[in-house]
């Protein structure tokens, strides 16, 4: 009983930042390095941050599923490693509501109409790049789809909320979430009505 209480513990005071290690930058291709637009070859778009490739990978089912565009927000002052290094800056980021920039911008979102927004959960908020980029964009009229990767589901709410707070004037349909696995990606989009 002892073991599993502190075990309990431990999961307790480290699940904020286990969410933190969401994804590397060593998975940053030179393409994405640069900067990248999307399609425009639908009128879906995935847009997610990724740091290790969690996220990345829900993103990239959601896309393989949808025929969805994909466009990978990038951190001007990337993170470093898994997120464990940048803690203390992401934690700010998180508490304080700040806004680090975005790298790669996209010129416009005009012709998407169903835009899925994907994160990782960081200190009980999505990553703060996402808002930045989420604050850049007038989503009036669109429907907006958020997934998220996490350690723990404790803090979902928030990001979702976080992410429904930018996007006012949107239509919200249910949210995913995942510690990163995809199998239940297809059965969520069925459930919504984006795939048949």
């Amino acid at each position: 009983m002892k073991n599993f209480i502190l075990t309990l513990l431990i999961m307790l005071v480290t699940c904020p930042m286990s969410a933190c290690s969401d994804d590397s930058n060593n998975n940053i291709t030179e393409e994405e390095q640069t900067d990248q637009q999307p399609d425009g070859n639908s009128n879906i778009l995935v847009v997610y941050f990724s740091q290790s490739g969690t996220t990345r990978g829900v993103a990239e089912r959601i896309a393989e599923l949808t025929g969805a565009d994909t466009y990978r927000i990038l951190a001007a002052d990337p993170y470093e490693g898994d997120g464990y290094p940048d803690s203390d800056r992401i934690q700010d980021e998180a508490y304080n509501d700040r806004r680090p920039g975005v790298a790669n911008l996209p010129e416009n979102l005009d012709n998407y109409d169903t835009i899925f927004v994907g994160t990782p959960i960081w200190w009980h908020y999505p990553a703060m790049v996402v808002c930045t980029f989420l604050d850049n964009y007038d989503f009036k009229g669109k429907t907006i789809i958020p997934f998220c990767t996490y350690g723990a589901t404790t803090w979902m709410p928030q990001t979702i909320d976080k992410i429904k707070e930018l996007t006012p004037e949107s239509t919200h349909l249910k949210e995913f979430g995942s510690s990163g696995s995809t199998t239940n990606v297809e059965p969520w989009l069925k459930e919504i009505g984006i795939i048949n």
